[in-house]
């Protein structure tokens, strides 16, 4: 009998991570829809962010703005903000300095299926935009983190302090187009299969991937 392969998407990838490592605090950047991710993901503390909030919970700013003056720190950090390669260059950056030890920064939408998926402006109705400008240049340029993407949902970058060796040859985030990307993406974005994540986070799994 043929066994249904279960999909991973960006709340499993979170909720494996808070799991794995007993995390109790959450940030969300760019929630847009809660019910999307933020309402699905299981931790003790949980903040949200969005400049179009219409909820309560969840405060009406940008990441810029909440940054600024941030004491807090947490343990997961998830970036899905503005999909421009500079913006999420800014939100890794904020959110390295607000992570607890040990902490976690996953990303969003980093693997774009085709040209168009990624341009900046938008002109696709599914888009993750150029974020994937702003990981290959910490690849290129941040020994001392880990960095890998989960090939599954779009792309889910997983960030951990930690160390890395630079992917070679390094060139601007400027000069990046699409075809650099297609011809590099396995060893630049340093991607793993689902099984492969499964494999090293979450020992407790019993089903099909």
């Amino acid at each position: 009998m043929h066994q249904q392969t279960t999909i991973y998407y960006r709340s499993d990838i979170i909720n494996i991570l808070i799991k794995s490592f007993n995390y109790s605090s959450y940030l969300e950047i760019g929630v847009d829809d809660p019910a999307l991710n933020f309402d699905k993901i299981d931790c003790i503390i949980k903040q949200g962010i969005d400049p179009n909030s219409l909820r309560r919970d969840i405060l009406k700013t940008t990441s810029d703005d909440y940054f600024k003056g941030l004491k807090d720190k947490f343990d997961l950090i998830f970036i899905d903000g503005l999909h421009h390669c500079q913006q999420v260059l800014r939100d890794i950056k904020n959110s390295l300095k607000h992570l607890n030890q040990n902490g976690t920064i996953v990303c969003h939408d980093m693997l774009p299926s085709n040209v168009i998926m990624q341009l900046v402006p938008r002109l696709s109705n599914i888009w993750t935009g150029d974020c994937w400008k702003a990981w290959g240049h910490l690849r290129m340029t941040r020994q001392n983190l880990s960095m890998f993407v989960i090939n599954t949902d779009y792309g889910i970058g997983v960030i951990k302090k930690g160390f890395q060796k630079l992917y070679v040859p390094r060139i601007s985030m400027a000069k990046m187009d699409y075809s650099f990307f297609y011809s590099n993406k396995k060893d630049l974005m340093n991607i793993l299969t689902i099984s492969e994540f499964i494999e090293l986070f979450d020992k407790s799994a019993t089903y099909n991937v």
